[in-house]
């Protein structure tokens, strides 16, 4: 079975070699790197839509996954996993955050919404992965179509005139600021996660999907969630039953008990799919948003458009 992937290694490798321990089913791997890996593999899993060499793609956001359907790349989900027959399956759950140093920031300093990475005391300590790519580009087209090119636009700027520095990568961001690079910066769940584990100084908040600042004394402001998806990949004119059977059996495993706790252990995932899987958010009590993944797809080439006329400005 072929798995194309833009899932953190640490988490996928070991769901892979328990699934080929168990069913004696071999996984060959396809990655990108980690600057580009879901905009990297949506546009190969395109150029090899006539000539499909994967089988499943495991991918970080759903974004791409919406296009390779639009653009006929994709089969059903199996009806035995869903009964809706979506073009693509929801694995977790994890959630854009504001990332910051908690030996740099006292509890009253730390950002709570997007509008506290614009304070004056935050100039040039703020940063965030290029939006071309990943997470932050659906982030940054949630922005497009939830406040409207004006809004949107003013904050880019806003964001600009205060220094903010743009990464290769979400991990990278949470990396600089356990480095004192920074002091905060936009990144994913699981990359503060996976500092935490290895002791830095780092931690979260929510806001994510909240343009102003924060009052003294507020709460934070709405998160953005983030699912992981998995979509199967079509074979035109070809009725390889095993291997359907193959990456069935891969899609069912990834939401057995086990693997589903998995996710919300590891840090990967703020929640599973299941109720048994579901730990709080970071900060117990922060409002969650799940926006129309179908609208932001159709503003994500916008946003990106905006966001690179806005950096190229002196």
């Amino acid at each position: 079975m072929v798995l194309y992937v833009s899932a953190d290694d640490a988490l996928f490798r070991p769901v892979i070699k328990s699934f080929e321990d168990k069913t004696g089913i071999k996984v060959q791997i396809v990655g990108d790197t980690e600057a580009t890996k879901t905009f990297g593999l949506v546009r190969r899993l395109l150029d090899e839509k006539d000539k499909p060499k994967a089988d499943l793609f495991w991918c970080s956001e759903p974004i791409g996954v919406i296009r390779l359907a639009d653009a006929g790349v994709l089969r059903q989900v199996p009806a035995s996993l869903d009964p809706a027959k979506p073009l693509w399956l929801p694995l977790a759950y994890r959630s854009r955050v504001i990332a910051f140093h908690t030996g740099r920031l006292s509890a009253d300093a730390q950002p709570r919404r997007l509008g506290d990475l614009l304070k004056p005391e935050l100039k040039g300590k703020v940063g965030l992965a290029r939006p071309q790519f990943g997470t932050t580009r659906t982030h940054m087209a949630a922005l497009l179509t939830e406040f409207g090119e004006e809004k949107f636009d003013g904050f880019l700027r806003a964001l600009k005139a205060n220094g903010a520095r743009i990464y290769d990568g979400n991990s990278m961001v949470v990396q600089a600021i356990a480095q004192g690079e920074i002091s905060a910066g936009l990144t994913d769940s699981d990359d503060v996660e996976a500092g935490k584990a290895e002791k830095w100084p780092v931690d979260c908040r929510g806001g994510t999907a909240d343009l102003e600042a924060s009052l003294p004394g507020q709460s934070d402001g709405a998160v953005l969630i983030m699912p992981h998806v998995l979509a199967f990949v079509a074979h035109p004119g070809s009725s390889d039953g095993a291997r359907d059977a193959r990456a069935d059996a891969f899609a069912a495993f990834l939401l057995s008990d086990d693997v589903q706790r998995l996710f919300v252990s590891s840090g990967a995932a703020i929640r599973g799919r299941t109720a048994s899987s579901t730990e709080p958010l970071p900060n117990p009590g922060t409002p969650e948003t799940s926006p129309d993944y179908r609208a932001v797809a159709e503003n994500e080439a916008r946003a990106v458009a905006i966001f690179e006329r806005v950096w190229s400005q002196p």
